[in-house]
């Protein structure tokens, strides 16, 4: 290809094209469990967001349930980039086929960060703290009990006696407005060319470059609706983790109503998890209490099931 700024200029055209074709491509999963929260300054700030009491009979004057600023939570953007560089002598001896597939690629990337750092901060939910100041996933969160008394609530369940721990696994409640997880986008990724053939990085180094870059975030939002564990995926765990979210209740004790409506697993947990959600008939002790025989799943399609590549499948503690 002959060097000209014309030639350069058609060549960037191209390269934009492909890399805004694979953003459209491409299909991340973080929007399934968290909210899209933009952002136009430096930082979120996240004011601790109580449940809400629920609507009440109109009753003397109004009460004012304030959201609180003084522990808010900060939700710093983040600068991301990707940069490919071709040497001149590549471009005037027509020896850049593989620019398209790897301009392709940034498209991919920039398409699925969100996913990747939605699952990253999920995973580190377990040392990380959310609006009240605990650990995302903690044994004691603060809740309502059904007797409208402050109560201890766990959204994590470890294994019990007996048992042998599994990679960690996840239900959310995501029929809600707000969600458990937060992505904050504030500029999107776009391609920036280095190309002039009076720019330093042609002129001295005979290289021509394309970039992208964006700035977002991700964070948490409500734990209530979140729950994981690193319990055998079974139905008596999955029993005792509908019970544990569906325990929550509102300021005056009727229940909040927290079910969850879909559960997140790593791929070595996919056969469990299809056999627990999918499957129409299970081994059910027979009468004796001994032997098995075929039975109902009570818990089919009980709630969606994503498998995600993403998750750890190591057992860690």
């Amino acid at each position: 290809m002959e060097i000209t700024a014309g030639n350069i200029n058609a060549l960037s055209t191209r390269i934009n094209l492909a890399f805004n074709r694979r953003l459209s491509v491409v299909e991340p999963t973080w929007s399934k469990f968290a909210m899209e929260i933009p952002s136009s300054t430096s930082a979120n700030f996240f004011p601790r967001m109580a449940e809400l009491p629920g609507i009440r009979e109109w009753l003397g004057p109004r009460q004012i349930h304030m959201l609180s600023t003084a522990d808010r939570m900060v939700l710093a953007n983040r600068d991301f980039e990707e940069t490919i560089g071709v040497s001149r002598n590549d471009l005037e001896d027509d020896q850049y086929g593989f620019l398209m597939p790897v301009v392709e690629s940034l498209g991919d990337d920039a398409r699925v960060l969100p996913d990747k750092l939605v699952y990253e901060t999920l995973g580190t939910g377990r040392t990380s703290k959310c609006m009240d100041g605990q650990n995302f996933f903690d044994k004691d969160h603060e809740t309502i009990g059904s007797n409208g008394q402050t109560a201890s609530y766990a959204n994590i369940s470890t294994i019990a006696a007996g048992e042998a721990a599994q990679p960690w696994w996840y239900l959310f409640d995501t029929s809600r407005p707000l969600q458990p997880m937060i992505f904050q986008p504030r500029r999107a990724f776009a391609i920036t060319a280095r190309t002039q053939l009076t720019s330093d990085n042609v002129f001295h180094h005979k290289r021509f470059e394309w970039g992208t870059d964006g700035r977002c975030a991700a964070g948490y939002g409500f734990y209530q609706f979140a729950f994981t564990s690193n319990r055998p995926l079974s139905a008596d765990a999955f029993q005792d983790a509908v019970a544990t979210m569906g325990s929550q209740c509102r300021r005056d004790g009727t229940p909040y109503g927290v079910s969850p409506t879909l559960m997140v697993v790593p791929k070595n947990l996919e056969g469990a998890a299809r056999q627990l959600l999918k499957s129409t008939l299970v081994p059910v002790k027979a009468p004796d209490g001994t032997s098995y025989v075929t039975g109902t799943n009570v818990w089919a399609d009980y709630c969606d099931l994503l498998v995600s590549d993403r998750l750890p499948q190591a057992v860690t503690a």
